[in-house]
């Protein structure tokens, strides 16, 4: 499975400086309905891994433009919006320091390096867990996602 190119489209379009809601909040919406699929076949990174890596590297550039932001609030979303998968809220510094210890960099094809890649896998599930779904494979439930702030 590969990256949905109207998610991506959809996610380049909400995800810039631009589309800052009030209280800098941004969307993060994709239209992929279960983002714990691999990337790719036989791949371990998760579209969940990229997009978390996303926000990152994305914060990290809009506190460059704006020096004077403290912090960027993603409100994330899988199914064009339609299933809420909580908010990340990720400070300047923070997003600068991650962006820098994992070299992540949305102008490379793969966003989080592949010999950083089971790093970046576990930061992502001690920093923000996905809670596991049922046994069946459906996606997963929104409401057992917490709010992230």
């Amino acid at each position: 499975m590969g990256f949905s190119v109207l998610g991506l489209l959809l996610l380049s379009l909400q995800a810039a400086p631009d589309a800052l809601q009030p209280n800098n909040v941004a969307d993060f919406v994709v239209f992929e309905t279960d983002v714990t699929e691999p990337v790719a076949e036989g791949e371990s990174l998760r579209l969940y891994d990229v997009h978390v890596a996303i926000m990152y590297d994305r914060t990290q550039r809009w506190c460059e433009q704006e020096e004077f932001r403290e912090q960027l609030t993603w409100t994330y979303a899988a199914d064009g919006g339609n299933l809420a998968l909580g908010e990340f809220a990720i400070s300047c510094r923070q997003a600068r320091r991650i962006s820098r210890r994992y070299r992540l960099d949305s102008q490379l094809e793969f966003i989080v390096p592949e010999r950083r890649q089971d790093r970046w896998q576990q930061f992502v599930d001690e920093s923000h867990p996905l809670p596991e779904s049922d046994a069946s494979d459906s996606p997963i439930d929104p409401d057992s996602i917490p709010n992230r702030k």
